[in-house]
């Protein structure tokens, strides 16, 4: 029971001390090293809104696929809008950037018969070039944060 006890007071003392290790690992980092610590997050962060674009712009690339002059096309149109308009809404940054189209999206979701092939088009156009606009935002979002450092 001795032998116990004298082991289970040094696996105490061993884990306290690392424990003290650690904390102060912390603290030194958050002190010293935080401006670090906030671009490493911030990198992060932008790497998963360039993974939301990358799949806003294949659903993109889908739409073309499909023709709205033709009734089954158009069904899929509109559900891959409603795709778009999910994404969309489920993401401040797009919601905040994207209001605007989002409207047009939710009148051809609203009334189908309004989306023809050359307002699809336009539509897609339109919706590339935002998407192509907040990359670049975000590219630019990423090098901005690595030169203040």
């Amino acid at each position: 029971m001795g032998y116990f006890t004298i082991g289970k007071e040094i696996v105490n003392f061993i884990s306290d001390l690392l424990s003290i290790g650690t904390s102060s690992i912390a603290i030194y980092l958050y002190l010293f090293k935080k401006d670090k610590i906030v671009s490493a997050i911030n990198i992060l962060l932008n790497y998963s809104t360039q993974i939301t674009l990358s799949e806003l712009k294949s659903k993109l690339e889908r739409l073309n696929d499909h023709n709205a002059g033709e009734q089954e096309g158009k069904v899929e149109i509109i559900n891959i809008l409603h795709e778009i308009e999910g994404q969309i809404k489920g993401n401040r940054l797009l919601t905040e950037n994207l209001s605007e189209i989002m409207i047009t999206i939710k009148i051809y979701i609203d009334k189908p018969t309004k989306l023809t092939e050359p307002r699809k088009r336009s539509l897609v156009s339109e919706l590339r070039e935002r998407v192509k606009n907040l990359d670049l935002n975000q590219y630019e979002n990423i090098v901005n944060s690595n030169i203040k450092e």
